[in-house]
This record gives structure tokens, C-alpha cells and sequence, in this order.
């Protein structure tokens, strides 16, 4: 399963897909020894038929008993939002009767025998249709439960530096946040889940590879930074730092690095 992924660049919208039996048993003996013994004049006639009848299908205690009673709509207990972002999408099901088997089917798709959970992956965007039913031994079939949700194509989100007020970088200093806003156009949530600076270049005499360290935000796939559908978050934020620079402390002559400045470019990833 893959999720559709959305990348985030300053000044540009960019988006990046990513990998989104039966039991036989021995009845009909217990059947014919649980018949009580007849007294020696009875008719052998009737007494087949009391036989007979002990073992016809439906009689107490009979593995063949046939299934009765109306199958039960399956409950839907899993599935994925009514709006999502997400080219994938999982669904759990359970029903009220034991010994049942399901089958499900996806839009207009027939119908094929499954089971919890049902996972569909390369999910086009638009409207699309979950269904399944419960059959019973005898191939009975009842209503089927439906749930109907709307695939979206995502639209990257957007990385805005504020960097008026930040401080001046000195040799050894600790490391100075950058400041940044995180705006989502999408009409659902998303997770970013990375967040990085670069330098574009470096002035003449101060290798940027050199004499900066460039720290990413505190972000990650397990810890992902919540942006609200239509919102917005500022970094840094309760629990989340931003992405970093510091100006290392080398054993030789930094001077050219005075009043340099310092092209920077952020680029993210978030998942719907």
C-alpha cells in the first residue's frame, strides 16, 4: 500500500507521487446408537422409519442441519475519510453470525470473496464505492454494506521563511532556527514529514559546505508536524523546531566569511 505523497518547495507548488471446510464426522452412527432399543415384537417397518427419521437432515443434532434465518449486513468498522488525499485505502468488516464468508467489490468491479481488512492501492482521484456482503455455506447471500468516499488530488503545500529578525551566525555559536510557515491548500489534513535547508551557493572565500552546518526540522514519519486542511502552522511551534544553521568553528581563518550572505532553500514532504 502507498500513500500519495506531497512535497512542499519555497516559491514553487510541487508534487511527488510516492509509492499509496466443513468437519466430517462419524453422526450417523451416534444417530442410529441415541435410537432407543425397540421391544422384540415391534414392527421393523416403523422402526426404520424412526431410523430414517433420526437421520434426516434438520433432526437435533444433525451437522446437516441447513442454515436459516436472514444473513446479517456486514459492519463496516474501518475505513478511510469521506474527503482524502490518499491514492490507497483500507477496510475492516465484521458480522453479528459466525461461519461466515465475505465478498467485496469496489466500484463497479464484481464481486470477489475476501476478508478483514480489504486493501486497495492505485486509487484514481474521484468518487469511489466500497461494498461488501456475508455468504453463507449454501452460497446465500445478504445486503450489502456501503461506504462511499472521494479521492482528491493534492496540492503541494507551501514553505514561507520569516527571516527579518534573524540573528547574526558566529563561529561556534549555537545553531539559529529558522523560522517558517507551513500553509496547506488542501481541504484535509496532512503530515509533513520533512522539512530541510540548503544553500544555494557560497560567497567567494567561505565554502558554504565547509564552514556551515545545516540542521533539518525536527520532523519525521513517526513524528510528523499536523498542518489543519485549509491552515496553517508557524515554526517553531510546542514540540517542533525548525530547520537550523550554525556557522562552524574551524581551525583556520574565517574571515572572508564576514557580512557573507548566505542563499537558503527549503524543500518538505508531507502525506494526506
Amino acid at each position: 500500500m502507498s500513500d500519495r505523497r506531497i512535497a512542499g518547495r519555497r516559491g514553487t507548488v510541487a508534487k511527488t507521487l510516492v509509492g499509496l471446510l466443513g468437519i466430517a464426522g462419524c453422526l450417523a452412527a451416534v444417530a442410529y446408537a441415541a435410537t432407543p432399543p425397540q421391544p422384540a415384537d415391534s414392527d421393523p417397518e416403523a422402526t426404520h422409519m424412526r431410523q430414517a427419521e433420526a437421520l434426516k437432515p434438520g433432526a437435533p443434532g444433525d451437522s446437516r442441519r441447513p442454515e436459516t434465518g436472514p444473513i446479517p449486513v456486514p459492519e463496516i468498522n474501518q475505513r478511510p475519510d469521506k474527503v482524502a488525499t490518499s491514492t490507497s485505502a483500507r477496510f475492516g468488516f465484521t458480522a453479528r453470525r459466525a461461519n461466515l464468508r465475505f465478498q467485496c467489490r469496489l466500484d463497479s468491479r464484481g464481486w470477489k470473496a475476501c476478508q478483514a481488512p480489504a486493501l486497495y492501492a492505485g486509487l484514481t482521484a474521484g468518487s469511489h464505492r466500497f461494498s461488501v456482503r456475508a455468504r453463507d455455506s449454501r452460497g446465500r447471500h445478504g445486503r450489502a454494506a456501503q461506504f462511499r468516499w472521494r479521492v482528491l488530488e493534492p496540492k503541494g503545500f507551501s514553505i514561507q521563511p520569516e527571516l527579518a529578525s534573524l540573528s547574526l551566525l558566529f563561529p561556534g555559536a549555537p545553531p539559529v532556527a529558522l523560522p517558517l510557515v507551513i500553509a496547506n491548500p488542501n481541504p484535509v489534513p496532512i503530515f509533513v514529514t520533512s522539512l530541510a535547508v540548503a544553500t544555494t551557493a557560497g560567497p567567494p572565500g567561505c565554502a558554504s559546505a565547509e564552514n556551515l552546518a545545516l540542521i533539518p526540522a525536527s520532523v519525521s514519519g513517526s513524528a510528523p508536524l499536523k498542518v489543519p486542511a485549509r491552515g496553517s502552522v508557524s515554526l517553531p511551534a510546542a514540540g517542533v523546531s525548525p530547520p537550523s544553521i550554525q556557522l562552524r568553528d574551524l581551525p583556520l581563518n574565517q574571515d572572508t566569511c564576514q557580512n557573507a550572505q548566505f542563499p537558503l532553500a527549503f524543500s518538505g514532504r508531507a502525506r494526506g
